[in-house]
């Protein structure tokens, strides 16, 4: 399978790449000059880095390129193709490492020595985020007294990682985000048409959601439409979500911490559900459903927004009369009631704790303490009570 991703007679070299319009423009200057310097593209997870990086590669690498990239149709763009390019190299952490080892990083840089054998280039991707500081310093050298036969392409995730004297010494371009109607228009180009693993077919409305839910990210949007394992993991996170209020804590402690247990690789898109559920709350809220990302959900979130608010006005109520208070019944032509403000700050909280805790998880912090402590805030949060910080001070 061709490593660039599926092609057309009308959709070449960048012109494969959706959107981006100012980094190709980039591309098209740095691939006819004759300058060797390293290339750093920078973006998120899942911004389509790696996609662009290959179509870089094999222009560089293409006997007869042009402003719009690899001609596609010359010897080399045929081995580019097929996956075995004679000067084509990857360097990456293997399967279940996350970092390069200092040694395959100074054998693979040092092979480079070596003159090409298909056209005038070499060529090499390296996963920059891969590499640890050692590893950083040996390509160093490289960057330092770059040899004039050789294209070094790094990726980057998180270019403060990097070492300053690594980026002084690369053309570093940015993967931006692209924009929803972009995003969707990649999975039609890449997935529409395709069965997935029971055999359905995508539809306009899971297009419009998958779109939404990646925010920007065209690799992240075709991992979850490409197959169902999403749809359930999706499910069985909104179920949690929407009946925090009513669960005790003894289920977070068992069924609920169980969940995230089990699917502790794939955190990181139950966080991003969590997420779309309380930025959907409040856009109920705000009265823009227009701009809900799980629409198919519209009558749960209903639900679950009046019962939140429900719990915060007896919550309310009760407070005001263990302290010996009356609370005058409020306007009836108020534009939000009492409920709704407290309910809008406590979901910006919750999306804050979620964020957090995706924070800590980066930082190697316990994993079960991790998140059985949010789901104790996020239950606090949605059934009216105070979080645990507040309590400490009673």
């Amino acid at each position: 399978m061709s490593s660039t991703s599926k092609k057309s007679e009308r959709n070449r070299g960048f012109s494969r790449i959706t959107g981006l319009s100012a980094l190709k423009s980039r591309l098209a200057g740095l691939i006819l000059t004759e300058d060797n310097s390293c290339i750093l593209l920078t973006g998120p997870s899942g911004s389509g880095k790696k996609k662009i990086a290959n179509l870089i590669a094999q222009a560089l690498l293409c006997h007869a390129p042009t402003a719009e990239g690899a001609c596609e149709n010359c010897t080399s763009c045929h081995y580019f193709d097929q996956g075995n390019h004679l000067d084509f190299s990857i360097l990456a952490a293997e399967s279940g490492k996350k970092t390069i080892p200092t040694a395959s990083v100074r054998s693979e840089l040092s092979d480079l020595v070596r003159y090409p054998r298909l056209g005038k280039r070499r060529v090499i991707l390296i996963d920059a985020d891969e590499l640890n500081e050692q590893g950083q310093n040996v390509l160093l050298k490289t960057l330092e007294e770059p040899l004039p036969h050789v294209r070094l392409i790094l990726t980057s995730s998180d270019q403060s990682r990097l070492l300053p004297t690594v980026i002084s010494r690369v053309i570093s371009l940015k993967v931006d985000r692209r924009k929803e109607d972009e995003i969707r228009q990649i999975i039609r180009e890449e997935l529409v048409d395709q069965e997935r693993s029971e055999g359905d077919l995508l539809t306009d409305d899971d297009i419009r959601f998958f779109a939404k839910f990646a925010s920007g990210l065209p690799g992240l949007a075709l991992e979850l439409a490409g197959g169902d394992w999403f749809r359930q993991l999706r499910s069985d996170t909104t179920a949690i979500y929407l009946s925090l209020d009513q669960a005790s804590e003894l289920d977070l402690f068992t069924d609920c911490s169980a969940f995230f247990l089990e699917h502790k690789e794939q955190i990181d898109i139950i966080f991003a559900v969590l997420q779309s559920l309380i930025r959907d709350e409040l856009c109920l809220l705000w009265r823009t459903e227009a701009e809900i990302i799980n629409s198919d959900l519209l009558p749960q979130l209903k639900t679950v927004i009046e019962r939140k608010q429900q719990n915060l006005a007896r919550c309310a109520e009760q407070a005001a009369k263990d302290q010996g208070l009356v609370r005058w019944k409020e306007e009836e032509d108020s534009e939000w009631s009492r409920a709704e403000r407290e309910l809008q700050d406590r979901l910006a909280t919750a999306a804050g704790l979620v964020e957090e805790s995706r924070e800590a998880l980066a930082r190697n912090v316990n994993f079960e303490l991790t998140i059985t402590r949010l789901l104790l805030h996020l239950k606090f949060l949605a059934a009216g009570d105070e979080i645990i910080e507040s309590r400490k001070n009673d």
